[in-house]
């Protein structure tokens, strides 16, 4: 059965909520081609290590935790969307041996 597939817009960003953040795909929902897990768990992981890093400055961490993943979700969401662009065009298969080619034809146009 199909399944529509749903994505953020590549660099959204919000203004701040005290006490309030998103993370993983509540923050940057992306096409499922294998950056978006990866993205969350490091969202995770950065969000932690702000909070452990200043206990007493919430809002302070979460700002610099926010900082950070608006741009580097950023990036993946950017790559996400071009590779599944790569695979829905009319040459998806042959696009896609292209793109794990050895000789450095991985680049997939956009």
């Amino acid at each position: 059965m199909p399944r529509p597939l749903s994505a953020l817009p590549v660099g959204l960003t919000w203004p701040a909520v005290p006490g309030v953040t998103l993370l993983g795909d509540a923050a940057h929902l992306m096409p499922p081609v294998g950056l978006g897990a990866n993205t969350a768990m490091l969202d995770a992981a950065e969000l932690a290590r702000e909070i452990a890093a200043a206990p007493d400055d919430l809002a302070g961490a979460v700002r610099r935790y926010e900082t950070a993943m608006f741009e580097r979700s950023a990036v993946a969401a950017r790559e996400s969307a071009r590779i599944m662009a790569m695979l829905m065009s009319e040459d998806g298969a042959a696009g896609l041996l292209r793109f794990f080619r050895p000789d450095g034809g991985g680049t997939p146009d956009a």
